[in-house]
């Protein structure tokens, strides 16, 4: 990972693409989202095979994903990016609703410039191509995803996304034995949170990190309460929650400065089970440029392994 980005040329025949809207939000269940506020993709095109126009839009404000430092927040347009991925399997491979996508990887780089706010909401073109197209007989069966954001033709930042898709059948055979949301949802309240301001965050009910008696690391709050992050029951904690707590961990540790998570090559080695003790580790292994090493763990083992490149703001730029 590198520590800026050069943007992708423009070219005359990328721009022959189908129609984007910003009209109106895509329907919530493309989405997998229960909130139509939660809703960022606003419309759908094929460009090609294996290839995909989408339009998001980037509210200038959001209950989890606010503004940092005049800009929008890099993780809105990953999760735009993440529910692009959604829409494409469904509407665009045809993946029956029920179905599972099963994501081992999420990578994500931005130009902060390209994100500032402006008086509007920020109107996001995703083009995407698909590589690796796996399919079970004729059933889809998933995709290496390759996101570029464009705003009035600048660009604004990529995503990489690989995911498959399995049946429900199969993924209750995957899960068989794990605790679901109504087992582990009226539980024993979260633990205390640490202080908001350290990581970066106004509200205790957004700070997913709990103290503990051992340096850099902390006790996943997993937010399952949390009306954004958990916004449908599911039964383990989200790949988002995941960047989430990772980029408040990096917060945490370059507190009181400010930094921006402008990239992000995150792993997804296990599911994080709820109602489980998680633990989240900055790590202090020597890694290039300001990037840190995030992970967390359950269990003895790795479930999430993040590489987090940060950009240090001014006193000017801080939230």
């Amino acid at each position: 990972m590198t520590s800026s980005i050069v943007a992708d040329t423009v070219t005359e025949e990328s721009r022959e693409q189908p129609t984007v809207s910003f009209e109106q939000s895509l329907p919530r269940r493309w989405v997998h989202r229960a909130a139509n506020t939660e809703v960022l993709v606003t419309s759908f095109g094929e460009r090609g095979e294996n290839d995909f126009v989408l339009g998001a839009q980037l509210p200038r404000a959001h209950a989890l994903y606010g503004p940092v430092a005049g800009g929008h927040d890099p993780l809105l347009f990953a999760e735009a990016a993440r529910q692009a991925g959604l829409v494409v399997g469904h509407v665009g491979f045809g993946v029956p609703y029920g179905h599972q996508f099963i994501m081992d990887t999420l990578d994500y780089e931005v130009e902060p410039e390209a994100l500032r706010l402006a008086d509007t909401p920020a109107q996001i073109v995703l083009e995407i191509h698909c590589e690796n197209v796996k399919r079970r007989g004729k059933t889809f069966a998933g995709a290496n995803m390759h996101v570029h954001g464009y705003r009035d033709g600048v660009f604004v930042g990529r995503v990489t996304l690989p995911y498959s898709c399995i049946s429900p059948a199969a993924y209750a055979r995957i899960r068989a034995g794990c605790d679901d949301f109504t087992d582990t949802a009226d539980q024993a309240e979260l633990p205390e949170p640490v202080p908001p301001w350290r990581v970066g965050r106004d509200c205790p009910s957004d700070v997913l990190l709990a103290p503990t008696s051992h340096e850099r690391t902390w006790l996943l709050r997993d937010g399952r309460t949390h009306p954004v992050l958990f916004d449908h029951p599911v039964d383990h904690v989200p790949g988002m929650t995941a960047l989430e707590a990772a980029r408040q961990a990096v917060r945490s540790e370059f507190c009181p400065d400010t930094v921006l998570p402008v990239g992000m090559r995150t792993r997804f080695h296990n599911y994080i089970e709820l109602g489980r003790s998680c633990f989240v580790r900055v790590h202090d292994e020597p890694i290039a440029g300001d990037t840190v090493r995030v992970t967390l763990e359950q269990e003895g083992r790795v479930a999430v392994d993040s590489t987090v490149l940060v950009r240090r703001l001014s006193d000017e730029t801080r939230r």
